[in-house]
């Protein structure tokens, strides 16, 4: 008889392997990926994997854990190498945002490149937001935003405009018990967000950057039931797809856009037949795994009863 199989440690999974699996659960298990992130502190290797992981350690401890403790034991433990130093300075920039209260200030005096500094701003920004802090997460977000959006380096706009579109979307995904209200101050962040990033991608994008922002307005709009704003990023999006000859799956996702703000609008009818376009294109996309994704897509879908 073959002896049972043994299990693989998890410090013996190559570091791009596990990081590839971190990602796809941070959201539902932060705390597990933070132990595992931590565990691996000492040996992270002088290349982009170790790079990628002291960033998804700033995410998942600062924006799921809200922990800033936490990550400064993650800083303290990673080595000091030539590879890593950039991503360890813009996680030490976050560190001190934190600890300061204060964006500005911090930035004022900060070698940390802007581009470096506005894509962890994001993780700031979902902490104070989640700890009670909106007013204070929302000036930090506003207060680049003319700078970004004139900035002359492509990449520090884009990174700004990053930075807002993932704040909206991390606010539009949280989960809200049935039992309770939404939270009025993080909704209006969460539009502010989806705003701001939509400006930032018209000055820093392509078409499709410029039509992803419409879709994230639109069901930012539609989680918090004003349809008519839904609906009219909605058309946008849409619009967009249909000007620049997109693919079955951008336009599949436009017509999820529409589906929701219809929902949002109580227009049931008009929902069934979005619901219908998106299972005509769902069978043209020849991906697997999208076409796996756009199926669970389909099935989140409001019923059109409803």
């Amino acid at each position: 008889m073959n002896p049972e199989p043994t299990t693989r440690a998890e410090g013996e999974v190559p570091l791009k392997t596990w990081l590839d699996e971190a990602q796809e659960r941070h959201a539902q298990a932060p705390r597990e990926v933070a132990e595992g992130l931590l565990a691996r502190a000492v040996t992270l290797p002088d290349d982009a994997d170790g790079a990628e992981a002291l960033r998804l350690a700033e995410h998942v401890m600062l924006a799921h854990l809200r922990d800033a403790g936490l990550l400064a034991r993650m800083l303290a433990g990673t080595p000091a190498t030539p590879a890593l130093q950039p991503m360890r300075e813009r996680v030490a920039w976050a560190l001190a945002t934190v600890r300061a209260g204060d964006a500005a200030a911090v930035a004022a005096a900060s070698p940390v490149p802007l581009a470096a500094r506005w894509r962890a701003l994001q993780n700031v920004v979902l902490l104070w937001a989640q700890d009670g802090r909106a007013e204070a997460a929302s000036a930090a977000l506003r207060a680049p935003a003319v700078e970004a959006l004139g900035h002359p380096e492509a990449e520090a706009r884009k990174a700004y405009a990053a930075c807002a579109n993932n704040v909206a979307s991390e606010l539009r995904l949280r989960k809200v018990p049935l039992d309770q209200p939404r939270n009025a101050a993080l909704d209006a962040l969460m539009l502010e967000a989806a705003q701001l990033a939509r400006r930032a991608w018209a000055a820093a994008g392509t078409w499709l950057h410029v039509e992803r922002a419409d879709y994230q307005l639109a069901l930012c709009h539609a989680v918090v039931g004003q349809g008519a704003e839904a609906l009219q990023h909605a058309q946008a999006c849409l619009a967009t797809c249909e000007a620049e000859g997109a693919d079955a799956v951008e336009r599949f996702f436009a017509h999820e856009a529409m589906a929701w703000a219809l929902h949002a609008s109580r227009q049931p009818a008009a929902v069934a037949l979005q619901r219908a376009q998106m299972e005509r294109l769902l069978e043209t996309i020849g991906d697997e795994a999208m076409r796996a994704w756009c199926r669970e897509t389909l099935q989140a879908l409001p019923a059109a009863t409803t």
